[in-house]
């Protein structure tokens, strides 16, 4: 029965997660953007982040008991956000859509980078 309580908390966890996030685009979208709002770009870069670590991180499921496995999703992360950074900082205009392209290239290049570091 532990491992069913256990499931219902992630269930609940991601369900207050997600309401979360609705309601931070609403308050958005209602209130408009203020000076101390990030602009959307920015919220782009977040939203694209979860998605490639989530999956990442789920299909690699095995080895998340394994401290190595984080450590190099880690340091993944944290190129993955500095190159976006540094792009986002120096673009005047960017798209949400503009993300598409890019991510689909960078989860290839996650699972190639894990692959050939020993994570099959």
């Amino acid at each position: 029965m532990a491992i069913a309580r256990r499931r219902v908390f992630e269930v609940a966890l991601a369900v207050v997660i997600g309401l979360a996030l609705v309601a931070a685009v609403i308050l958005y979208a209602e209130i408009g953007p203020f000076r101390w709002m990030p602009s959307i770009r920015w919220w782009g870069l977040a939203g694209i982040t979860a998605i490639l670590i989530g999956y990442t991180a789920r299909d690699y499921r095995r080895h998340w008991r394994r401290r190595s496995f984080w450590l190099h999703m880690g340091w993944l992360t944290v190129a993955h956000l500095a190159v976006w950074s540094i792009l986002l900082a120096n673009v005047s205009v960017w798209g949400l859509l503009w993300f598409v392209p890019p991510l689909l290239v960078e989860a290839g290049l996650f699972v190639l980078i894990l692959h050939k570091l020993g994570y099959d």
